[in-house]
């Protein structure tokens, strides 16, 4: 295991501060809302590089899943591994499978340099764990490839013509039917 994976990942430019009256979201919410940029800079576990794969796999299951269960957060890590090995809507790597235009809803406006990640905090620890558990092949969605959660998005057309295969918190996980495959 590498160290330097629990370390505070900085990917870009952030605001040095949240003001006062602004509520810090994403994941600079997992940090002080007085919390300076410079502060984290002079931290030596600070990295300006872009993530490793593993980094920007937990990366996305943290921001796919951050309110789930951990077992939530596995079925998010089992579809990007699922996808990997398909081929589906990826080039078989994190990166060409995460960052695929349109896939995953956190990357469609930022890049993952763009974000600050501390992976000290429980919920981000929790994303890389469930991504390095799902690494043994073992089927936690059977087989699930796309997902979505129907309280926060409209029912995409995948969805009305695919197969749901598990429901897990919020998420429903499906199956492609087969002529989309």
């Amino acid at each position: 295991m590498a160290t330097a994976a629990f370390g505070i990942l900085l990917f870009g430019v952030a605001p040095s501060a949240v003001a006062p009256a602004m509520k810090a979201k994403g994941l600079l919410a997992d940090s002080s809302p007085q919390t300076s940029l410079n502060s984290f800079v002079e931290n030596e576990d600070v990295r300006q590089t872009y993530p490793t794969p593993e980094d920007l796999a937990a990366l996305t299951i943290y921001l796919e899943a951050r309110g789930e269960s951990f077992a939530g957060k596995m079925a998010v890590a089992a579809v990007i591994r699922n996808r990997m090995k398909l081929k589906y809507h990826s080039d078989g790597t994190v990166k060409g499978t995460v960052l695929k235009r349109k896939q995953f809803q956190p990357w469609n406006r930022q890049q993952p340099h763009q974000v600050l990640a501390n992976f000290n905090k429980r919920r981000m620890q929790d994303s890389l764990l469930a991504w390095r558990l799902v690494q043994d092949g073992r089927n936690v969605v059977d087989g699930a490839v796309l997902f979505y959660n129907p309280q926060i998005a409209q029912t995409p057309q995948w969805a009305k013509v695919g197969h749901r295969v598990a429901t897990i918190g919020g998420h429903e996980f499906y199956v492609p039917s087969r002529q989309e495959t």
